[in-house]
């Protein structure tokens, strides 16, 4: 009775929120509270929802205080470089602008945290999706099954957990299923180029001010008079190409988004150069004059020791020389004392991400809820021994097949804490009793983090779709797919080079 209502609860709350019948807070609270009652332990809710808060605190402690630490280095001009470079390499083209984000996610994932790299990426490219008036939700689905791969670092988490619940070496694990991720990791990049080039299509490619004027002073140069149609083009095939910026309409599939995103789209280009931001009109959302080159948040002066102190941070955070929340919360104290002296500036930077913070951690402490209770009921062990119990005794000699597998809708159904705690060393003894060791189980178990990192039950994922703005329902409809599609690619990749 346990697993089918446990199941249940999983698959209302799922339908819920991706069809917006209800929010993800309100969902995470009242669904468990009402299962936690149906299986005759109400009178427990309290305790449970207590463990929970208590499991997770910590971690919501680390996004506060890391969503304000990363708030005021966006504040203060620590990323406006990367988002210059980011510009130059994309030059206001979709299908450049989405595989920098898968890259840019990549990157920044070394550093083991994904709530780092969410607002660093959202943060470096929000403004380029927005004035170009692309999917943002593409910006999320990208870069969330980037760092989903990259999850997989030794730092990162569920290697560590696999590691010690089968008190196994982490680098045993990790280092022979790097072909395998790099399998995963170019997914990621050609799922990136196909979505890229969905939204050219869409858009047509944007050509910023400069860029046009320059090209059509060789047109005039070159072409002779009459020659050019009514598009202002030529004889050169770039009918799709729209000048942005310089007077005259827009040709190509999009040409009425982009009357709507012109001055933005400029603008975005531009930033290096010194325009304001924040001033495009329809273009323009919250928060997208957060890289305005002229904010008075600026700190020029300041940039190499706030770039040190995130060096050290992140140094810090990899090498586990204190706990994550405590770091940051460190991290945040000096950045705020160094860069603002005064203490009206202090609060206004605090009060300017309190939205964020508010959102994220309300999150958190709704998840632990949802995790309190599908864990002290025992709906979570009991579910997977069922499933184990259901693998037929032929595939025994297959269970890191059969791990693997699983691992895709487990680890995006419960915590990674639920998962590699409770149900890999299940499937390790099964896998044991047929002659498969536990290492071929704990690298097959990391195969789902891919999809993982979408799960509503990850607090990161909070951070980016609150950064971005984005429904987690029309989150969840969009990248289901392919992080599934790139967890398959991993598990393929395994097989194929007899690491699993």
């Amino acid at each position: 009775m346990l697993t089918i209502l446990g199941f249940v609860m999983i698959a209302t709350f799922l339908v819920l929120i991706m069809t917006k019948k209800v929010s993800p807070l309100a969902a995470l609270v009242l669904i468990p509270a009402l299962f936690c009652v149906l299986v005759g332990q109400g009178a427990d809710l309290g305790k449970y929802v207590l463990d929970g808060i208590g499991d997770l605190a910590p971690t919501a402690a680390m996004l506060m205080f890391a969503i304000i630490y990363f708030g005021v280095m966006i504040d203060v001009g620590l990323f406006d470089p990367v988002v210059r470079g980011i510009l130059r390499f994309c030059k206001a083209d979709p299908m450049r602008i989405v595989v920098g984000t898968a890259v840019l996610a990549a990157v920044v994932s070394l550093d083991g945290d994904g709530s780092t790299t969410f607002m660093i990426t959202v943060s470096a490219m929000l403004p380029l999706y927005r004035r170009l008036g692309m999917s943002v939700v593409v910006l999320t689905g990208v870069a969330a099954t980037a760092n989903g791969v990259m999850n997989t670092l030794p730092w990162g988490g569920p290697t560590a957990r696999a590691a010690t619940a089968l008190k196994l070496d982490a680098g045993d694990i990790f280092v022979p299923m790097i072909p395998a991720l790099a399998v995963g990791l170019l997914c990621v990049l050609a799922l990136a180029y196909a979505l890229g080039l969905r939204e050219r299509r869409r858009l047509g490619t944007l050509a910023v001010a400069g860029q046009a004027a320059a090209r059509e002073e060789r047109e005039r140069e070159t072409v002779p008079a009459g020659a050019a149609g009514g598009s202002g083009t030529g004889r050169t095939g770039r009918s799709r190409d729209r000048a942005v910026g310089n007077g005259g309409p827009g040709t190509g599939p999009a040409a009425g988004a982009a009357s709507s995103a012109a001055a933005g789209v400029t603008r975005a280009t531009d930033a290096a150069g010194g325009t304001p931001a924040g001033e495009d009109g329809a273009a323009g959302t919250a928060g997208t004059d957060v890289l305005d080159p002229h904010r008075a948040t600026l700190r020029p002066r300041l940039y190499w020791f706030n770039a040190a102190l995130t060096v050290v941070l992140l140094a810090l955070l990899i090498a586990q020389l204190m706990p994550i929340p405590v770091l940051f919360l460190l991290g945040a104290a000096v950045a705020l004392t160094v860069n603002f002296r005064d203490m009206a500036d202090q609060k206004a930077r605090i009060a300017a991400h309190a939205e964020n913070v508010l959102n994220v951690s309300g999150m958190v402490f709704a998840a632990a809820v949802f995790t309190g209770v599908l864990t002290g009921t025992g709906m979570v062990e009991e579910m997977a021994r069922t499933v184990v119990g259901a693998v037929p005794d032929a595939l025994g000699p297959h269970m890191a097949l059969v791990t693997g597998v699983l691992s895709i809708p487990f680890t995006y159904l419960m915590s990674n804490d639920g998962f590699y705690f409770g149900i890999v060393p299940i499937l390790s003894e099964a896998g044991a009793a047929h002659g498969v060791g536990p290492l071929e189980i704990a690298r097959a178990s990391l195969v789902g983090q891919p999809l993982h990192m979408s799960s509503p039950l990850v607090p990161a994922v909070y951070v980016l779709v609150g950064m971005a703005k984005v429904e987690f329902g029309e989150h969840t409809r969009f990248t289901l797919k392919w992080a599934v599609l790139t967890s398959v690619a991993v598990l393929g990749a395994g097989l194929l080079f007899g690491i699993l």
